[in-house]
């Protein structure tokens, strides 16, 4: 893990450095996420003079075919409504999020934290928050497709999620830093949920080397119950959005419990052809051991209008698990209000 921790600062001296040299700061649009102060920034519908209104509603009509020896048919739809309260008390910041869905029940609480900036610069954050680690957005009106990459296959892992802790942020624009420690991070391990047994700590770093060319690297390490049960990912990704274009490659290395590796990697392409109407192409390989699989994406995104958006996905993933082949089809629509 030293090693870790050493990258992570020289790249913070040198990304600091650069910065203060080439002019970036946290209000350039341009510029890194990565540990900034998204509550000021983000658009909402104000309610008052330091309350920000957002989120979104989203239908998902879906119809996965799998082959694993034997034909299955599964139909499905799912629903979710997402609330966010964004509170500027500065230099005291507050987010809340409420997402309500079928599967989780009513009144979820998905994010709760409260931030202090130091400067503009510098903030702690603390409560529940979204994990760091990972290319795909956590809600909806991010993603580039309907479903986020690893979402089916011999590794299907949850992606971000919603944990408890505390987090320090660094971010000039140029050069972003977190440091973390929190009651668990979900990884793909039976690993424990509170402090008491197991805590989990994760550190990030991404440096935008040119407006639209951005680069992030994550480690996360979660303690487990017994003295086997530790496990650690390491996550990076390389973006670039050049306009209407937006590439991206991401890989993940996870060491699980009982000397068991995994990992994935993914590439993506999304030109958005007009205000109306953009595609993805998506290709995600995910490997655990004996079993993997091979996930291509095909998404089809029309924007009605600003706030309301059609989506359409076509996924085939083929792979071993269990020791036999499978494949499978997968069609889902979307329809996507925001706001």
């Amino acid at each position: 893990m030293n090693k870790f921790i050493s990258f992570f600062l020289s790249l913070a001296f040198a990304g600091s450095t650069f910065a203060q040299m080439s002019g970036y700061s946290t209000s350039q649009s341009d510029g890194t996420t990565l540990g900034a102060n998204e509550t000021l920034t983000a658009d909402g519908i104000a309610l008052g003079n330091a309350v920000k209104l957002r989120g979104y509603v989203d239908f998902i009509l879906g119809r996965v075919a799998d082959d694993n020896g034997t034909d299955s048919n599964t139909d499905s739809t799912s629903v979710s409504a997402d609330v966010d309260f964004l509170i500027d008390l500065s230099p005291i910041t507050a987010e809340v999020h409420l997402n309500v869905s079928e599967d989780n029940g009513p009144g979820v609480l998905e994010q709760a934290f409260g931030r202090y900036s130091f400067n503009q610069d510098f903030h702690l954050t603390f409560g529940k928050q979204t994990t760091v680690l990972g290319f795909d957005d956590d809600e909806a009106p991010g993603l580039y497709a309907v479903t986020t990459a690893y979402s089916k296959g011999a590794f299907s892992h949850p992606g971000k999620s919603y944990v408890d802790g505390i987090r320090l942020n660094y971010n000039n624009g140029m050069f972003g830093l977190i440091f973390g420690l929190h009651d668990h991070y979900n990884l793909p391990t039976g690993s424990s949920d509170d402090l008491d047994s197991g805590m989990a700590i994760d550190l990030a770093a991404s440096v935008m080397f040119m407006p639209g060319l951005e680069a992030r690297l994550g480690f996360v390490n979660e303690n487990g119950d017994g003295n086997d049960d530790d496990v650690q990912q390491v996550n990076g990704w390389l973006g670039w959005n050049p306009g209407d274009l937006t590439l991206a490659v991401e890989f993940d290395s996870f060491s699980l419990a009982n000397d068991t590796d995994a990992w994935n990697m993914m590439l993506l392409a999304n030109y958005q052809f007009s205000d109306f109407f953009g595609a993805t192409i998506r290709y995600a390989h995910m490997d655990h051991e004996a079993d993997e699989s091979d996930r291509l994406t095909l998404a089809l995104l029309f924007s009605i209008t600003d706030n309301f958006g059609m989506n359409l996905e076509y996924s085939y993933t083929d792979g071993e698990k269990n020791g036999g082949d499978f494949d499978s089809n997968e069609f889902y629509l979307e329809a996507l209000l925001s706001y």
